[in-house]
């Protein structure tokens, strides 16, 4: 569990954060979302004790104090790059686990969580951006915290590595890891996150579910599919006749606009009716569009 109220940071007449309070319930994620400089970054160095603030932090009903090591057992943190010797895998997450006091049985089960074990022999420098944030997961999981805090840990990855690192995350919340998580991209927070608190400017301005966020924002998921062109007008019709009225016809395909928790039923309408679709497109509110609308 993580409780923070009214957290103040600021360098110099900077204001970095501004009386920011929230909660994560045990076993919940939640997600800290806003762009570049809203804060996230700096609020996850106070909560892991780096940095002097004002306010109170507490993780598990204790009290945070700014480089205080009482909690550090209790916390897995993965930031955003990681940077580390250029040693074999093993070794160095042995040296870690010589640190928080674990045996093997816990940096194998480690490795193996994370996806490692069989690049336990390679040397870091060796590693893809994607396997040194598996690393940073294995190092993080050693000593088995109860909550999970990751800087933006998807920001550098491609694709394939990014969806790999999204499912890992996942799969520990299953396990009642509690997590959070900072992020500018939505399909992340759709994922992962039970709520969000949208940050600007060291504020939070909103809290919610995602689904809620969007429809506070009055935000559309858009949905483009593509059908043979013989059954472009039959699709559009199907999609009126069940509710969705936003729809039209581009170059792409037939677009509709819908709130996210509706495109599932879109997309059954159209494969009930026997129609074939070519290709399926799902674009979601951007982080641009949901601080221009906040």
């Amino acid at each position: 569990m993580i409780e923070i109220n009214e957290l103040t940071k600021s360098f110099g007449n900077f204001k970095a954060l501004d009386s920011v309070s929230l909660s994560v319930a045990d076993g919940e994620s939640v997600c800290l979302l806003g762009e570049n400089g809203a804060g996230k970054s700096t609020l996850i160095k106070c909560i892991l004790g780096m940095l002097e603030y004002s306010g109170q932090i507490k993780i598990n009903n204790i009290i945070i104090e700014p480089g205080s090591t009482e909690h550090r057992f209790d916390i897995g943190y993965i930031p955003q790059e990681p940077v580390f010797y250029d040693m074999k895998v093993d070794e160095l997450i042995s040296f870690f686990g010589i640190l928080r006091r674990v045996g093997n049985e816990k940096i194998n089960e480690s490795l193996q969580i994370s996806g490692l074990l069989e690049h336990k022999n390679k040397h870091t420098s060796e590693l893809s951006g994607g396997l040194k944030q598996r690393l940073s997961f294995a190092i993080a999981l050693i000593s088995d915290p109860s909550v999970l805090i990751l800087d933006e840990p998807t920001s550098n990855l491609d694709a394939s590595a990014r969806l790999d690192l999204m499912k890992l995350v996942k799969k520990l919340k299953d396990t009642g890891k509690t997590v959070l998580f900072s992020s500018h991209r939505m399909d992340e927070v759709q994922f992962l996150a039970d709520r969000v608190y949208l940050l600007r400017k060291g504020r939070v301005i909103k809290q919610s579910t995602e689904s809620d966020l969007t429809q506070q924002l009055g935000l559309k998921t858009k949905i483009i599919v593509k059908v043979n062109k013989t059954d472009d007008q039959r699709t559009i019709e199907i999609l009126k006749s069940s509710g969705f009225n936003h729809i039209s016809k581009n170059g792409a395909g037939i677009l509709v606009s819908i709130d996210n928790d509706d495109k599932t039923l879109a997309l059954k309408k159209i494969f009930d009716s026997g129609i074939a679709i070519n290709d399926i497109n799902i674009e979601t509110p951007s982080m641009d569009e949901i601080m221009r609308s906040a």
